[in-house]
């Protein structure tokens, strides 16, 4: 009894010797191979992703990522290697240090590193200067839509079918089952994108556009004290171009009108007064798609709050040239009603609105502000010609006493 104790307390032990040894073996083993590894070239790194030995090519991968961007040509190059072994660790390492290397670059870049190559930045940059929010905004465009900034600069005659079939995307996206929202950097991004004169972009690719200027993640943006600046420029530089190219359809400039009204966007005056200039376009006087409703008196009347909530005093003159037009704004009436609305009426109440003064102390009898659009449509008016009259007269007293006290 005793002897077979004493046989398999050796056992045991011997057993233990053996694992011992064994661990040990193996770990010197591996830190001879890391030291192995460790001295050998790049090139020698990516020739050991094929090894017969499975310890040698996962030290040969631990290397490679230590040694960082240096290693992505060759990387990219051994993605074509006729081994399997080396094809398919290489095409890894390749994302993986790809994605390493642009997390540090952006972090760098935020902190505002002046050794950053990142693409595109360049002409980003001379648009909109270079503060930290720009930066992290750019941070946020590259995170988010990589490819379209990088085509904006190797593949510009790309550009427009890309976005297209971009926004398509997010729209589905934005409206799907799933409602995923869009981000800051997406929608910049794709304004940056289509704010170019020289790139080509269609009618069909800028009408896709339309819902990222509703989209919450936008507006929020916009009302951000911190990511308004970067945005708002970006935003500006898009609407200028576009208008500048005529790009926009009837229908897209309404929609940037009344984007600019909700969400106070000074640049909207621009939109505002080039859709009065065009009163008489022939195109201008019907109704358009998902605004069909949206006849032509109504739009100039948008235009004229638009100026009215974003403009100052110097848009006074251009608005009083309206004070003679009686076109009448079509608005959904009740029958028996007498109350209506004249171009002049609107042109009047924007006026007053510039210069300070309340259009109820000038007899507009329904006159109710509106949050987004500076007052309510339907409010502006009269019940008849003698009220209408006489607003515009105590208008032009009030003129005449400040031109007499000067």
């Amino acid at each position: 009894m005793l002897e077979n104790s004493t046989l398999d307390r050796r056992s045991l032990c011997l057993a233990a010797f053996l694992i011992v040894s064994i661990i040990f073996g193996a770990a010197g083993n591996l830190l001879a191979q890391d030291e192995t590894v460790g001295d050998s070239t790049n090139e020698e790194l990516i020739a050991q992703l094929g090894n017969e030995q499975y310890l040698v090519r996962e030290a040969a991968e631990d290397q490679i990522m230590k040694r960082g961007a240096g290693m992505l040509p060759l990387l990219r190059e051994a993605r074509r290697s006729p081994d399997p072994e080396v094809r398919l660790r290489a095409a890894s390492l390749y994302q993986q240090l790809s994605d390493q290397v642009r997390r540090d670059n952006f972090n760098r870049f935020a902190d505002m590193a002046k050794d950053v190559d990142l693409p595109g930045w360049k002409q980003f940059q001379e648009r909109h200067g270079d503060t930290r929010a720009t930066r992290k905004l750019y941070v946020s465009i590259l995170k988010n839509e990589w490819d379209v900034i990088v085509a904006l600069e190797t593949q510009p005659q790309m550009i427009d079918y890309l976005l297209f079939q971009r926004a398509n995307k997010i729209r589905e996206d934005l409206y799907g089952p799933n409602h995923i929202q869009i981000s800051e950097g997406t929608a910049a991004a794709m304004l940056h994108a289509t704010s170019f004169e020289d790139i080509r972009i269609t009618d069909p690719t800028m009408d896709q556009l339309k819902f990222l200027l509703a989209a919450p993640q936008v507006t929020t943006s916009l009302q951000d004290p911190e990511s308004a600046s970067p945005l708002l420029s970006v935003f500006d530089q898009w609407l200028e171009t576009n208008l500048k190219s005529g790009r926009f359809t009837q229908e897209m400039r309404f929609v940037v009108l009344t984007t600019c009204l909700r969400e106070g966007i000074k640049s909207g005056k621009i939109v505002a007064k080039q859709m009065l200039d065009e009163r008489a376009s022939p195109v201008y006087q019907n109704g358009f798609g998902q605004f069909g409703a949206i006849n032509a008196t109504q739009q100039m009347m948008y235009a004229m709050l638009a100026i009215a909530k974003l403009g100052d005093k110097e848009d006074i003159e251009y608005l009083s040239k309206y004070f003679d037009d009686e076109t009448e704004v079509s608005l959904p009436t009740v029958q028996g009603d007498h109350f209506n609305t004249l171009l002049k009426d609107v042109a009047l109440v924007a006026v007053l609105h510039l210069s300070g003064e309340n259009p109820k102390d000038f007899g507009y009898p329904r006159i109710s502000t509106d949050p987004n659009f500076l007052y309510n449509i339907r409010s502006i008016g009269f019940t008849t010609p003698e009220q209408r009259e006489q607003a515009f007269q105590k208008w032009e007293k009030a003129q005449q006493s400040k031109s007499d006290e000067k």
